[in-house]
């Protein structure tokens, strides 16, 4: 292993990383952002978004210390500064890089959440309901979801956290 390559840490400006990765590659320098995709909840419908693991920091790779030039990396677009200790660079060690490229090329190749539709049968774990079977109608906002329970042969239609709720398993029946 070359002691003389070196992960840097870079701030970035706000939503500002892939664009300031890609003005580092047009420099001819190696940079990785580490992204995930997340379900969000985008005006009532869920959506899969991608976005950086550590919003604002960028990782920097260069070759060789000496050929370090802080005006040229500091002036390109999306960047604010390097991030410091005192005086000295912030350094990733190379495993930590490594590490997080097989996490997300992992988390790419797995397949998307179980999120729930309507008409799919749950479970309530938790709170007043607890025990009571039901049925998935929508979400309300990202952390609570619209049911409906079964109650004195009627259907009945609450709010619930997301917490509570599980995906009933087909199984059980």
């Amino acid at each position: 292993m070359n002691t003389n390559l070196h992960w840097y840490l870079l701030y970035c400006k706000p939503k500002q990383e892939l664009r300031a990765q890609q003005h580092l590659a047009n420099q001819g320098f190696t940079s990785f952002v580490p992204q995930i995709t997340l379900d969000k909840l985008r005006g009532g419908k869920w959506q899969q978004v991608t976005e950086p693991l550590f919003p604002r920091y960028l990782f920097l790779h260069i070759s060789n210390a000496e050929q370090l030039n802080f005006r040229a990396i500091r002036a390109t677009r999306g960047i604010t500064d390097f991030v410091r200790f005192g005086s000295a660079l912030a350094t990733v060690p190379d495993q930590l890089i490594q590490q997080l490229t097989a996490e997300q090329i992992s988390l790419k190749q797995q397949p998307g959440s179980g999120r729930l539709k309507t008409g799919d049968a749950v479970s309530i774990i938790k709170g007043p309901f607890s025990g009571l079977n039901a049925v998935f109608d929508s979400a309300d906002g990202e952390k609570r979801s619209l049911i409906l329970v079964s109650m004195l042969g009627q259907w009945v239609s609450t709010v619930v956290d997301n917490q509570q709720l599980v995906p009933k398993n087909p199984a059980d029946g």
